[in-house]
């Protein structure tokens, strides 16, 4: 089942061209205006180069919308006549939503590794303790994943989740500095680096690139709380659709 799904998660070549290709334009854009004006980006900071920080935070940003791989393919089971199809075959429903999870989780990740390679080899971002930077941004997708499907599964509406994920989408990466720079006070610099989960992954891997192992427990740690709060979420909703 897993094989099967990992096929279907990967037959849109479209939308992984799409959550691809835009970011890497964003970052080349990005990375342009930066350097060709006085305008420092919000995330940038000691010992972070330009180029790496623009990597880092729009491979996160789209890691939001790609959690439309799972709950739209949840959707599509589980609120649609297809559903009262696999409810009369042996097919274990549970499981079905388990491994479109996994295999959306794995798509996901291969797009993210997409972008982080392309910045590294055609733009020459320099991103040290790459492989710590990688288990943290595995990390991210998990709970988006995992939070796009909970509200599939909550509202029973995928145009809803849409819309929840879309809004996150496009208010998270503002909160991190990522478009423009935020204030330099200390209130700032809080939601800057612990107010979304996406703050909390860059601030992790931000921990990660400096070396700094407080910075990274600080943001790890919540991410990870956050992570088995939605698998506890999950669990009974997951009971409703699937009984």
């Amino acid at each position: 089942m897993l094989g099967f799904n990992l096929k279907r998660s990967s037959r849109d070549f479209m939308g992984h061209l799409i959550l691809i290709a835009i970011p890497i334009a964003l970052i080349a854009f990005f990375n342009f205006v930066y350097t060709n004006s006085d305008i420092i980006s919000g995330i940038q900071g000691e010992r972070l180069n330009l180029l790496a920080t623009l990597t880092v935070g729009f491979a996160l940003t789209f890691q939001i919308y790609g959690a439309g791989l799972s709950f739209e393919t949840i959707g599509i089971d589980f609120f649609s006549p297809i559903h009262e199809r696999l409810a009369c075959s042996p097919a274990n429903l549970r499981s079905m939503i388990i491994t479109t999870l996994v295999s959306s989780s794995v798509v996901s990740f291969a797009q993210t590794l997409a972008i982080m390679l392309f910045s590294v080899i055609v733009l020459g971002t320099g991103i040290v303790h790459m492989i710590w930077v990688l288990v943290i941004m595995l990390l991210s997708i998990i709970f988006h994943q995992l939070f796009g499907s909970a509200i599939l599964l909550a509202s029973r509406s995928v145009k809803t989740a849409n819309i929840v994920t879309t809004i996150y989408g496009s208010v998270a990466p503002m909160l991190v500095g990522l478009y423009f720079p935020l204030p330099d006070t200390k209130l700032f610099a809080i939601i800057r680096q612990f107010s979304t989960p996406m703050s909390l992954a860059n601030t992790a891997i931000r921990g990660i690139i400096i070396e700094d192992t407080g910075m990274l427990l600080s943001a790890l740690t919540p991410l990870l709380v956050l992570i088995i709060l939605l698998f506890l979420i999950l669990k009974p909703l997951v009971g409703r659709v699937t009984r």
